[in-house]
């Protein structure tokens, strides 16, 4: 009985250490990093996207980060807009993965997307100019047709731009391909706690038990094993173990053409723009000489989609890395790129630049004749 009192009282104590949330180590958000993580994350679950930008979200910079980003209320990375095109305005809508949502851009005015809406306005020509980034991190163009289908559609883009290459690449490497992409894309864990779990998350014992006695937190604390089959085992490590990459590139060839013809069926043009890169980045990798060669054929996919879809085309990967050879020469370092197809926010200035004058000059926007 004395065992059993001193049990219970040792019990009590330690509850009452923890609930006191003072004790580094013991802290709630300590014991339970992954509802912290989810709760402060960029990205959530999303029924038909797997996971989507979460909206309303904003982080300002701190005196140890100058980073800056915000979510509108629609969910799309940016400044707030609407639904609803205004009168006058054409708008752009683009597709992409991290390297278009802004992995790499200190801030939202930096990042390409916004940089195109600013380049193409200040060419002070007819008609107001919009884009809108549709792109999330990690997306293929799996997620972007979706993306486009259930939302961007709505948003009535005059211009489609699609800057897919590397998650795509990527997917076709991965083992096991699907025509569905479940080989790569994970389903988000939902937790649905029975009664008796919910009762032992009211303890700090037990939270502290599951945090350092169990691997809890190793399982579900990175949002890769969220996102990616088999995470840990083949990404991020050296992914590339192919079983049927020719499927995962017709993959890729057909969801461009579905997206093409999605944006076409309710009145948008489209342009298809190859991602640029250095294929140094992949170097480190055992299957180095595989992902270039498949970055290359996911390249040309684009190339040849756009033929024979009659859609836009731009190769944005050579001046751009013609323009990083040279920094490259001169000063040791480009300056443009963060890693692998993640810009700067120089090198999204460049790809902006670029972008705006082959749209003005190709005549993808319509500039009236006594504006030109």
């Amino acid at each position: 009985m004395i065992s059993a009192l001193f049990l219970v009282a040792l019990f009590l104590g330690f509850e009452g250490i923890v609930a006191m949330e003072r004790v580094p180590g013991l802290r709630r958000d300590e014991l339970d990093p992954i509802s912290k993580g989810l709760a402060e994350a960029r990205i959530g679950a999303h029924p038909y996207l797997a996971y989507a930008v979460r909206p309303d979200l904003r982080i300002d910079p701190t005196e140890d980060s100058y980073f800056q980003l915000s979510h509108n209320s629609l969910g799309f990375r940016g400044p707030e807009t609407t639904w609803e095109k205004p009168e006058g305005v054409w708008r752009i809508v683009c597709l992409g993965g991290s390297s278009t949502y802004g992995f790499g851009p200190t801030t939202d005015a930096t990042n390409w997307p916004v940089r195109l809406e600013a380049r193409l306005n200040a060419r002070g020509l007819p008609p107001k100019v919009e884009v809108i980034n549709l792109a999330a991190q990690g997306y293929s163009t799996f997620e972007s047709l979706i993306q486009l289908a259930l939302r961007g559609v709505d948003l009535k883009p005059d211009l489609v731009l699609v800057y897919h290459t590397i998650n795509d690449m990527r997917s076709a490497l991965y083992p096991g391909v699907n025509r569905d992409n479940t080989h790569w894309r994970a389903v988000w864990p939902l937790d649905r706690p029975s009664v008796s779990e919910s009762l032992l998350e009211k303890s700090g014992t037990y939270r502290t038990w599951r945090r350092y006695a169990t691997d809890w937190v190793k399982e579900r604390g990175d949002f890769g094993r969220h996102v990616i089959v088999d995470y840990g085992r083949w990404w991020p490590n050296d992914f590339g173990q192919p079983t049927d990459m020719n499927l995962g590139f017709l993959n890729f060839e057909r969801n461009l053409k579905t997206i093409v013809a999605t944006a076409r069926a309710h009145g948008s043009e489209v342009l298809l723009v190859t991602q640029a890169v250095r294929l140094t980045d992949f170097d480190n990798a055992d299957s180095a000489q595989l992902q270039r060669d498949g970055f290359e054929r996911a390249t040309q996919i684009l190339r040849q989609v756009a033929e024979r879809e009659s859609a836009h085309f731009y190769d944005a990967r050579p001046p751009i890395e013609s323009e990083a050879d040279r920094r490259r020469a001169a000063d040791g370092h480009d300056g443009l790129f963060t890693e692998t197809v993640h810009l700067t926010d120089i090198g999204c200035d460049l790809l902006a630049a670029i972008l705006s004058r082959h749209i003005v000059e190709s005549q993808i926007l319509p500039i009236p004749a006594a504006a030109r």
